[in-house]
């Protein structure tokens, strides 16, 4: 078996990681961003364009978000993230489902405000502020140690 110790180009440069806990379990729960003037971003998932299906794996009935991984003590990593997210009650394949059959890859405002499940869902929120960044999904086991050193604060930086 090989490993490398080297980060692959495409995402050594890309923004940082954010490594968070919230009120609830909402790992499987699509997002949106939202500021106190309203929704501002969301992400398409049905967009051919952008070929963003590649951030899912779909496996029988389940879909799943390839842009977060579980970690220890209720901690989410987070490629695809900011202060400002809000969950969703849609599960990642409901937000999903909901493009494919609509046949758009744009929601409605409206359609999205209806269904936040938790507009301030961080009760802890840190990031990775280096550039390249240093850490990437694959790098969990060393974020469990992280965590598990009471060390994040050391790492990454705390937003909340």
């Amino acid at each position: 078996m090989f490993f490398s110790c080297v980060k692959p180009k495409d995402t050594a440069t890309a923004p940082g990681l954010a490594v968070y806990k919230t009120k609830g379990d909402y790992f499987n729960k699509a997002f949106v961003f939202m500021n106190s003037s309203g929704i501002y971003g969301y992400m398409t998932y049905y967009s051919s364009r952008y070929n963003s299906i590649s951030r899912f794996k779909v496996t029988g009935t389940d879909t799943t978000y390839s842009g977060r991984v579980r970690l220890i003590d209720g901690y989410v990593l987070c490629t695809e993230w900011s202060k400002d997210m809000v969950f969703l009650n849609w599960t990642m394949n409901q937000y999903l489902d909901y493009e494919i059959n609509h046949h758009s890859e744009y929601i409605p405002i409206d359609t999205l405000k209806a269904h936040i499940l938790d507009a301030n869902p961080f009760t802890e929120l840190y990031y990775d502020p280096h550039r390249p960044r240093k850490y990437e999904l694959s790098d969990s086991a060393e974020i469990n140690r992280i965590i598990r050193n009471g060390e994040l604060g050391k790492y990454f930086k705390r937003l909340k």
